[in-house]
């Protein structure tokens, strides 16, 4: 079978799965867990994947060309310094109270995060212990 109706194939099997299948495929291809529920978002990502796999992706050179277009972009400049300025210093200490229970989560020197003796990457990943659920960490304690 030749490569254009392997591709057919495959994207004839996304436009007919459900939510739930197209996270697993999703995390096949990307390899990373997605957070969109959307069908319609999640059917074209993978769409494109699939493309992109059999045919290759952008080139080294549209790659650079695109990364400079984006460091000239006004918006996202604004978006990097906004966060910049919202990065929690180190000795930081955020308390949380959720179902009870008080939190208190330590900002070390490198960088992360102890909460209960442990230590974590981001605030996210604080917020989903204490939780069981994802969370934006930095809305979860209050320093959004």
């Amino acid at each position: 079978m030749n490569q254009d109706k392997l591709i057919k194939l495959q994207i004839d099997s996304i436009n007919k799965m459900k939510v739930a299948d197209l996270k697993v495929k999703f995390m096949e291809l990307y390899g990373f867990e997605t957070k969109s529920s959307s069908a319609s978002v999640l059917r074209n990502r993978l769409i494109y994947r699939v493309q992109e796999v059999y045919y290759g992706g952008l080139s080294q050179d549209d790659q650079k060309f695109l990364l400079k277009l984006a460091e000239k972009d006004h918006l996202a400049t604004m978006r990097k310094a906004r966060k910049r300025k919202k990065k929690v210093l180190a000795g930081t200490r955020l308390l949380r109270s959720w179902q009870g229970i008080d939190y208190e989560v330590v900002v070390t020197d490198d960088g992360q995060f102890e909460c209960e003796g442990n230590l974590y990457n981001s605030l996210s990943a604080v917020a989903r212990a204490i939780t069981g659920t994802r969370w934006n960490g930095k809305i979860f304690f209050g320093v959004s």
